[in-house]
Formats: C-alpha cells, sequence, structure tokens
C-alpha cells in the first residue's frame, strides 16, 4: 500500500506538474483557476512535507494494527466477506471518507487548532500538486487514522483500501493543480452538481473559508459553508474568455482576502 502511494502520488503529481508549467508558458488560461506561479522553495518544502505525511499514514495504520495484535486480536482482511459487501465497499469507502475529511479539515480551521494542525497546508495560499499531502505532524497523523477508523467500523478488503488510495491521491492531485477540467453538469449544475474539483478547493486555499468538502459539495451545501462566489468563480475558470484572473470577483468586503493576510494566523 505504500509502494502504491509513493509511485502514484509523485508519478502523477510530477507529470501533472509539468503540464501545468507547459500551460503557463504557453499562455493558455482555459481550465486554469488562476496564474500558475509556484516558488521552488515552496514546491521542494511541500515534496518533502509530503513524503513524510505518506510515511506517517502507513506508519500510523502500522502501529494500530500492532496495537491491536498486542491486546491479543488478530485482525485479517483475508477473511471471505459477502459479494454484497465487497460490492459496496468500493462506493462506502468514498463517502465515509467525504464525511471524515469535512469534519476534521473544518474542525481544524477553528482558531485554537488552526496554527497547531492546519497552517503548514495553508502556506500555500496558491497551491501546486504537491500542497497536497504537505501536512503538518498532527494533520497527517489525523488523516491518516481514517484507514483504521474505517476498517474497524466498515466492510473492507485490501483491493478496497488499494482502490481508496489511488482514487484519492488522484482526486487530492486534482484539486490541488489549479486545473479544473470537471464538466459543468456534475459540479454547478442543480440537480447533479455535487462534485467539488480544483477551483472549489482552490478558493477554499484563496481565503481560507468556506469549501471544506474533498470530493462532493454535499456537506459544504448542507451546512452553509460553502464560499458564496463559488459558482460565479467557477463559471468564469470554464468560460471561454478565462484570463487566470477569477479572483477578481472576490471582494476584501465581504471576507474574501488571502490566508496569509488572516488575523488568526499571524
Amino acid at each position: 500500500m505504500a509502494l502504491v502511494e509513493f509511485l502514484t502520488y509523485f508519478g502523477v503529481g510530477a507529470a501533472v506538474f509539468a503540464y501545468v508549467l507547459h500551460l503557463r508558458r504557453a499562455g493558455a488560461f482555459r481550465f486554469l483557476v488562476r496564474q500558475p506561479a509556484p516558488k521552488p522553495v515552496r514546491v521542494h518544502l511541500e515534496v518533502f512535507n509530503s513524503a513524510l505525511s505518506v510515511m506517517l499514514y502507513n506508519g500510523v495504520q502500522l502501529l494500530a494494527r500492532i496495537g491491536v495484535l498486542a491486546f491479543g486480536y488478530v485482525v485479517t482482511l483475508n477473511n471471505p466477506l459477502p459479494l454484497w459487501e465487497v460490492v459496496l465497499s468500493f462506493p462506502l469507502v468514498l463517502i465515509v471518507h467525504d464525511a471524515y475529511f469535512y469534519w476534521t479539515h473544518r474542525w481544524m480551521h477553528h482558531p485554537a487548532l488552526f496554527r497547531i494542525f492546519h497552517w503548514e497546508h495553508h502556506k500555500s495560499a496558491a497551491p501546486t500538486v504537491f500542497t497536497a499531502y504537505s501536512f503538518s505532524i498532527p494533520e497527517a497523523i489525523v488523516q491518516g487514522l481514517f484507514g483504521v477508523f474505517y476498517v474497524a467500523l466498515f466492510p473492507a478488503t485490501f483491493a478496497t483500501l488499494i482502490f481508496f488510495q489511488f482514487v484519492e491521491i488522484l482526486h487530492n492531485l486534482m484539486i490541488h493543480s489549479g486545473v479544473d477540467v470537471l464538466p459543468r453538469t456534475l459540479v454547478v449544475h442543480k440537480r447533479w452538481g455535487w462534485l467539488a474539483g480544483a477551483a472549489h478547493h482552490d478558493l477554499h486555499h484563496r481565503t481560507a473559508r468556506g469549501n471544506y468538502g474533498l470530493y462532493t459539495r454535499f456537506w459544504d451545501r448542507v451546512f452553509k459553508t460553502e464560499h458564496p462566489n463559488f459558482v460565479a468563480v467557477y463559471n468564469y475558470v470554464h468560460a471561454p474568455g478565462n484570463d487566470g484572473q477569477a479572483y477578481k470577483l472576490l471582494s476584501r468586503r465581504s471576507g474574501d482576502v488571502a490566508a496569509s493576510e488572516l488575523s488568526y494566523l499571524d
């Protein structure tokens, strides 16, 4: 599982990073949320943080397994499950993770907890693909515990966990890339528009408020935490005349300031 994470994250991440730089050099802004301007020093730190996070994810899960064994329990993913549980486990793991991420993410934005857990991630106000796992140690542990939480309470097979890691990494890379390619029907349509893509999460990095969801807009819409200008920003990004200046739609008077300018981050 660790090998899947490393190869998927850094292999796909490097390819997407190179593609975004190509778009920048070509002056092509279609689907770009903003002008990409990665700072080498910051990118290097993000790569280091990401590698550390992957190791912590697997370390947390290994320690949990050792702890369970120490109390005389034997945990195995090899016991056969009914076919309906196996089939259910694939969408279920993403549904449960979407809820887990929303609530832990929102919790880490509390002013009393932000600097301890989430400040390292938000140092990247204009994220790159390598921001996806650029966490502090406490945040990496919280996110790494999801695997333990899910296996303890829900049906899972080894294939379920590999599927989850693969989809989660690809989605995380996409939403931090600054390139939003998700179709309008699946994002902003009144009935079918539930997915959260790059424009949704990039806006969160820009303002450090709202848009806490990972895969979907469901929890943000239900609990009224979606940024009020998200649909306008999304439409700007997908317009033929997109010039990479979607954030000119934001206003300081409405609290739309860069994360680095917020008082509780000083």
